[in-house]
């Protein structure tokens, strides 16, 4: 009895030390709450790169929720609210739009800001600074630039974009960089993704190109854009590696994964113990030209002058294959 009696006395105290370990890893514990504003491969980039490099640097153990707000505004503010109530150790918005909401509610929860837009000039105008930045924007000079050394002869280009805040200024610039460079920039709004089909099908029969910028929503439905390109037989020319995967032509862009690495370094040094506003605004400035071969193939395009536009003004040219998101 007296052996046994010990034995059940050890196995009591394995499961009591485990429990208490148990406790203590979960009261150590740091909740990171990723806002999502609309799915798609440059979001799910973003999110890859920075769990995965926080995972590795952080001295914490870590609970990530990744909340999708499907391009609806209402849910976007519910989610925000939420992660606010249910304390989250730190929140982590991906885009202008969902960093500019999680500001205007958040004052305590440090924030990390991914892809936005957001300048030294607005965080020192906020009473409670408490946000890090990567930013991701691509000059509309740089990319017009782009664009005319690889057409020179191309004059009229459609500009698809949403109905968001950050996005008209955006618009703006590339309507002014295409008159120094001879390109007329038409913009035409799409305020809704279910609108974007029959603005895809009724697309000016003299436009030469289609563009798209920053924008997460005109983003998430390139696929319908990738047919109507293919269809009047024009480049689909996009900002970001995610939606040349999905079948835009190409794109000048930078790699989406980066902005995760570069957001989860300053959420480490955040978990670390610094201020948000301390640490400089990283900005995303080594730009790299995409390429699907297979939808220039489809859009009647030649890879030709893309890559000897790269060549010229000193891009990296980086190949990519349509991804399967079936």
């Amino acid at each position: 009895m007296t052996v046994f009696s010990n034995m059940i006395k050890i196995l009591f105290l394995t499961f009591f030390a485990a429990a208490l370990a148990g406790c203590k890893a979960s009261a150590n514990e740091k909740k990171i709450g990723i806002i999502v504003p609309i799915e798609h491969k440059a979001m799910d980039e973003i999110v890859d790169g920075f769990t995965k490099t926080l995972s590795a640097k952080s001295s914490y153990p870590l609970r990530f929720k990744v909340a999708n707000a499907q391009a609806d505004m209402n849910l976007q503010r519910a989610i925000i609210q939420q992660m606010k109530s249910e304390g989250y150790d730190m929140i982590v918005p991906i885009g202008s739009d969902a960093t500019q909401m999680s500001v205007s509610s958040i004052q305590k929860q440090p924030i990390v800001s991914l892809a936005s837009s957001l300048t030294q000039q607005d965080r020192s105008r906020l009473k409670t600074c408490n946000i890090a930045v990567v930013h991701d924007e691509i000059s509309a000079e740089r990319l017009l630039q782009f664009i005319h050394q690889a057409y020179p002869e191309m004059q009229r280009i459609v500009l698809i974009h949403s109905a968001a805040d950050k996005v008209f200024p955006e618009v703006e610039a590339a309507v002014t960089a295409g008159k120094n460079t001879g390109i007329t920039i038409k913009p035409v709004m799409v305020p809704t993704l279910n609108e974007l089909y029959g603005t895809a099908n009724n697309l000016p029969a003299d436009a030469q190109g289609i563009l798209v910028l920053k924008d997460s929503l005109i983003v998430s439905g390139i696929s319908t854009l990738e047919k109507a390109a293919a269809k009047q037989q024009i480049p689909l020319i996009t900002s970001d590696q995610g939606s040349v995967q999905d079948g835009a032509g190409f794109a000048l862009g930078v790699h989406e994964r980066d902005i995760g690495v570069e957001g989860a370094n300053l959420a480490a040094a955040i978990l670390s113990g610094k201020n948000p506003c301390s640490l400089p605004i990283t900005t995303m400035s080594k730009l790299t030209v995409f390429v699907n071969n297979s939808s220039l193939d489809q859009e009647k395009q030649s890879f030709a002058p893309i890559q000897s536009a790269a060549e010229k003004l000193h891009y990296t040219l980086e190949p990519v294959n349509k991804t399967d998101r079936s």
